[in-house]
């Protein structure tokens, strides 16, 4: 059992909070989607409070493991160096009390320093901090969850706020209108092709890279890539030494096309030619920040593959509380070289493996 459902994302642009409401009205926006059923854990840190991140987890449905959990999310603070946080619990009392409770118990037991406590529910919410009626009222307080200048700021800012972490995941489902009978055809043709050219002395790895190379160019000029380009794309992400090679590109500075690249591939290949690019997905998902598109991602390659290594591997360096800080601090371009060189040395190691009926 996994007690953080999401990796911590990185800080938001900068937004003033100057009210508890503001807090709440935030959060969505902070997590990409508006938590259900969950306890959300702000990181404070600095002198003058700031955000230093966001993660959530599922409320356990037995209250019986809520002290498992909070345990869990002490540990992650831990590893993080965070000393202070806010917490807000998504849901009925019966549900959310007992993770409050014990969130509070053992967070403090550790010294971290629980800043404020709500329970949030219908678009109101209820401090387990304050007593005083007068601004904390039994009826608790309604906030403006779409109206308030934090959340207008953070629209502007380009973040967005999905009803739900179902409404994220569907973002790699298949576009409207796409046929999967189409695409399914396409990648078979692909696949005849790889099988053509397995008999010729072909450059897999070469080719491998100047595909991604021309997609992410073509992405980053804003065109759209046909149902052809990306089913080849899904069949090169089969090398894992082009897949690699495809991971060393992923920057924060241009997070955003890998994101969008791979999420069209993922979205329009078919399963069996997922993992690769959702994993990719995560991977720059995490490098801007985007821990709950990184997770989706990661369940989806999983879903696909579930002996898929690096989404494994990925998985595990998320739940062991690495920072995206953490995660990227490599040698990428002594990475691009290992890589390269050991194509040059086993180049047969570069062409794609497709999968079983492929």
């Amino acid at each position: 059992m996994t007690a953080v459902s999401e990796p911590a994302t990185e800080p938001v642009p900068t937004i003033r909070i100057t009210s508890t409401a503001d807090v709440v009205a935030i959060v969505p926006y902070m997590l990409g989607f508006h938590p259900s059923l969950s306890m959300v854990v702000i990181m404070v840190g600095g002198d003058t409070p700031t955000s230093a991140g966001v993660f959530r987890f599922d409320l356990p449905q037995d209250p019986a493991h809520a002290d498992d959990h909070a345990e869990r999310a002490a540990g992650l603070l831990h590893r993080y160096g965070i000393r202070q946080v806010l917490l807000l619990g998504y849901g009925p009392g019966n549900r959310v009390t007992p993770v409050m409770d014990a969130m509070r118990r053992i967070l403090g037991d550790a010294g971290i320093d629980v800043r404020e406590a709500l329970r949030v529910e219908k678009g109101r919410y209820w401090s387990y901090l304050c007593t005083d009626p007068s601004c904390c009222p039994a009826e608790g307080v309604m906030v403006d969850m779409t109206g308030s200048v934090p959340a207008a700021t953070a629209v502007l800012a380009g973040m967005r706020a999905l009803p739900d972490r179902g409404a994220l995941a569907a973002i790699l489902d298949p576009p409207t209108g796409f046929d999967p009978l189409v695409g399914e055809r396409v990648m078979r043709q692909v696949c005849d092709r790889v099988r053509e050219l397995a008999v010729q002395d072909h450059d897999w790895f070469g080719d491998g890279v100047r595909q991604v190379t021309a997609a992410l160019d073509r992405v980053q000029a804003g065109e759209d890539l046909d149902v052809a380009t990306l089913a080849r794309l899904g069949v090169a992400l089969t090398s894992v030494l082009v897949r690699d090679i495809a991971f060393t590109r992923i920057g924060r500075e241009d997070a955003d096309d890998h994101v969008r690249l791979w999420t069209e591939v993922t979205r329009t290949v078919p399963a069996a030619f997922a993992a690769a690019p959702a994993t990719l997905v995560a991977f720059a998902a995490l490098s801007r920040g985007d821990g709950a598109l990184a997770r989706v991602a990661l369940e989806r390659a999983l879903a696909t593959n579930p002996g898929y290594s690096m989404a494994l591997l990925i998985t595990q360096a998320i739940n062991a509380g690495m920072t995206p800080a953490q995660m990227f601090a490599v040698d990428w371009d002594g990475q691009v070289e290992a890589i390269t060189a050991q194509a040059r040395l086993n180049p047969a190691h570069a062409r794609p493996v497709l999968p079983e009926g492929w």
